[in-house]
């Protein structure tokens, strides 16, 4: 399973990494949301992960630009908003799951998890 991790953050991400990994992940990184629309062109990842420090309207446009290169891409992204906040601002576009900013092994096994669970 091909995963994209669209970061201006690859330090936080380093620690994880072997998780995603282990769970028979390969992951590549872009550094803005215009190399991994490139990525995303080029070999379309079964999940796409933005972690960018955009705010929510951003983030959502962020999202549809992923999704009208390739609708079938799963997406997922680092927030500070709650729950209730993120599936407000962000219905409708089908994203797998938040992360909370200072996200951890936990969090990201559960959002290996969750994209397994799609897979079958």
């Amino acid at each position: 399973m091909d995963i994209l991790i669209v970061t201006s953050r690859p330090e936080q991400w380093a620690p994880v990494l072997p998780v995603m990994e282990g769970r028979g992940a390969s992951v590549r990184q872009a550094g803005s949301l215009e190399q991994g629309l490139e990525l995303v062109r080029r070999q379309a990842p079964a999940l796409a992960v933005l972690d960018l420090g955009l705010e929510p309207d951003a983030l959502r446009k962020a999202v549809i630009d992923i999704l009208m290169v390739n609708a079938m891409i799963h997406t997922a992204a680092v927030s500070p908003m709650t729950a209730a906040e993120f599936h407000d601002k962000m219905e409708g576009l089908g994203m797998l799951m938040s992360l909370p900013v200072d996200f951890s092994v936990r969090d990201v096994e559960k959002m290996m998890t969750a994209l397994e669970g799609l897979a079958g």
